[in-house]
């Protein structure tokens, strides 16, 4: 098992003169990775964003404001020298395949070599409201993936027939730094991605809450690398991990209540819900996948995450002091997760932690860093 890569997520939206700063920080911290969202929308419907509910939406007239990661991880790349730089994820719906090859090759360029491209099936939001296809989610995701790996593997003409891309003599003549390529991550969840992961990526990202339920999915990843002809390792297992700290316990569990907090909540897929009696408040599969906030009222939104049961809050979130936080994820570690991303929600419940947030962070990095 690889030595434990722990990475925290970057800004993605205004103001971006704190972007560069922010991400040296981290580097300066230790930390050995940065990742980045790539979203249109926030998972708050614009019917909720008012300032009796939300006291930022008094300064802020939309969540909504997301910024592109590709040009932000360029102007980090220049000002750091250490951390991967990571988009997690992407999806090849709104981007072709043949522009992300392009665009994330140029940025390891950028960066001597430490570009990576998180690519996934997509999420409803970003897409659906902007009149893209959404259907055939994996094929598509498949095929990009084929397409990337094709595209970065020569200079020569390539040509490929999938069911969504084609490619007829196609060259792409940019390669990354030393004539390598970036590395590709995946998010799986499911047997078929799974196992594209484990024949085409170099790393897997998912959100899993439940150790045993890692275990088996790492297993299956392993499993599917071999089967492929690859090393068995082949693949760094990862983790994204949603984080709600603060140096008192109690708080940090007062927090998970927070209206915000429960919104993101409703992220999580229907099974999780069931674990604990409860049906999916959206009544989606996976509302990661599912959720569209802009198509949701006020009324039916505000009833939705009160729906969320605190049983749910509390699997789905790494939650509680730093020391808390760590032991959490041991189990993880113990499974087999060799990169986790922390991605620290605390200050989306409460605006006036932001300031702590990187602490917070150093303090759960810390701790990581004992884990065997």
């Amino acid at each position: 098992m690889r030595a434990l890569e722990v990475g925290v997520s970057g800004l993605s939206r205004p103001p971006v003169d704190v972007l560069v700063p922010a991400c040296r920080a981290a580097e300066d911290a230790g930390f050995d990775a940065v990742w980045w969202a790539d979203h249109f929308l926030h998972w708050y419907p614009p019917a909720v964003w008012t300032p009796d509910l939300f006291p930022q939406a008094a300064a802020d007239p939309t969540p909504h404001t997301f910024l592109d990661p590709a040009p932000l991880m360029g102007a980090v790349a220049t000002s750091t020298e250490r951390v991967r730089l990571g988009v997690c994820v992407t999806d090849a719906i709104r981007r072709h395949p043949a522009v992300l090859a392009q665009t994330y090759a140029t940025i390891d360029l950028l960066s001597h070599g430490r570009a990576r491209l998180g690519i996934g099936v997509g999420e409803a939001e970003n897409i659906v409201p902007y009149g893209l296809p959404y259907d055939r989610t994996a094929t598509r995701l498949i095929e990009a993936a084929e397409v990337v790996r094709l595209l970065w593997s020569t200079h020569e003409p390539v040509s490929y027939e999938g069911e969504f891309f084609r490619l007829d003599d196609a060259i792409l003549g940019v390669a990354g730094h030393a004539g390598g390529r970036p590395e590709l991550w995946m998010p799986a969840h499911r047997p078929r991605v799974l196992a594209a992961t484990a024949r085409l990526a170099d790393g897997w990202m998912p959100i899993v809450t439940d150790p045993a339920e890692y275990a088996r999915l790492l297993g299956d990843l392993r499993a599917g690398s071999a089967a492929a002809g690859r090393a068995q390792d082949a693949v760094t297992a990862g983790l994204y991990a949603w984080i709600v700290c603060d140096e008192d316990r109690d708080r940090a569990e007062a927090l998970l209540g927070s209206l915000a907090l429960r919104f993101v909540a409703l992220t999580a897929p229907a099974s999780l819900y069931e674990r604990h009696g409860a049906e999916h408040p959206l009544a989606s599969r996976w509302g990661l996948l599912d959720f569209v906030p802009t198509r949701v009222g006020r009324d039916a939104a505000l009833a939705a995450a009160r729906a969320v049961p605190d049983a749910v809050l509390r699997e789905y979130y790494m939650w509680g002091t730093p020391d808390d936080v760590v032991g959490r994820l041991r189990p993880f570690r113990e499974a087999g997760m060799e990169a986790v991303n922390l991605t620290n929600m605390s200050a989306a419940a409460d605006p006036s932690l932001a300031a702590a947030t990187g602490h917070r962070n150093a303090d759960i990095l810390a701790g990581l860093r004992g884990l065997p």
